[in-house]
């Protein structure tokens, strides 16, 4: 197994002319997890606001747990590139390690989200009506643990992800772009 998931790396991880690139996969996964993680995090805030019979909710409620299970594979390819281009780079500067531990604190906070999201569920989730990831927990103080430590750590990670956009931003600011590295050449 290790010898065909260092395979799929190196078909997937080609060399870089630049040690500040990203390869394609990387770039790719970022910005379905991109999309992902700010999807769930404001529709799942934002429906907290509505009735708990409102029809969107019931919509969002459903939907989303669909989404970020089929989302746990992806981010876990994404995180297995990260840890394995991480082990290869060296940084030197303080911005640098305060970056690497920031990035660090996104997928370690993510990794969290996903856990609790999935042993949190009250009920089996049918999976685009293909198969149903039954309810792991069946404790009704445990899955109110859950649900709350869900929460923290979606805030938390909602935290993370605007300190991640403003750092972005200041980089593009003071003409030091790092978007350029995240877009597919």
């Amino acid at each position: 197994m290790t010898y065909l998931l260092n395979k799929a790396c190196t078909l997937t991880e080609p060399s870089l002319p630049s040690s500040n690139a990203y390869s394609p996969s990387r770039v790719y996964l970022h910005w379905i997890s991109a999309a992902v993680i700010l999807w769930a995090t404001f529709s799942g805030f934002g429906v907290a606001l509505l009735a708990p019979d409102d029809r969107f909710r019931v919509w969002v409620e459903s939907f989303n747990p669909q989404l970020t299970s089929v989302f746990i594979p992806v981010f876990m390819w994404r995180a297995w590139l990260a840890v394995k281009a991480d082990s290869k780079a060296s940084s030197q500067t303080l911005q640098e390690r305060l970056a690497r531990w920031a990035h660090t604190a996104i997928y370690l906070t993510v990794t969290g989200v996903l856990i609790t999201g999935v042993l949190m569920m009250t009920h089996p989730v049918e999976m685009l009506d293909l198969f149903e990831l039954p309810q792991l927990v069946h404790s009704t103080t445990a899955l109110r643990r859950l649900h709350e430590v869900h929460h923290v750590l979606c805030a938390l990670l909602a935290g993370l992800v605007a300190v991640h956009v403003l750092a972005v931003v200041q980089h593009q600011v003071l003409g030091r772009s790092v978007l350029g590295r995240m877009w597919a050449k």
